[in-house]
């Protein structure tokens, strides 16, 4: 289990390190992770060039499960210096997420569990 400070239900680890970067594709994957600390897979994002003029190039997240080797859940968006395109399709993944691993640990769903104090 990862020990950090994870103040989501869901947590994309280097998301903040890649925005900071001004988009370096090297930058653009990283862990996801629930807030208790358990690695549930690997967020990315494909078919982006930072360097396309707007409307030229969109991009997608996209989440590959622990122990999977292609992607399950993916969100398109637009060009991401549009924050609000960027913010709404890191939204969308995040609830879809969600909402699989609520389906796959029905016992012990992340909507059920609460932030500690």
């Amino acid at each position: 289990m990862l020990r950090m400070n994870l103040i989501f239900p869901i947590n994309f680890i280097g998301h903040d390190e890649w925005l900071d970067s001004g988009y370096d594709l090297n930058l653009a994957a990283g862990e996801v992770v629930t807030r208790d600390g358990e690695l549930i897979g690997r967020w990315q994002v494909t078919d982006y060039d930072p360097n396309a003029e707007y409307g030229e190039e969109d991009g997608r997240y996209e989440f590959t499960p622990q122990g999977e080797d292609a992607a399950t859940i993916t969100e398109e968006f637009a060009h991401l210096d549009f924050r609000i395109s960027r913010c709404f399709a890191l939204s969308n993944i995040t609830r879809a997420i969600r909402d699989w691993y609520d389906a796959e640990n029905p016992d012990c769903p992340i909507s059920s569990r609460r932030h500690p104090e």
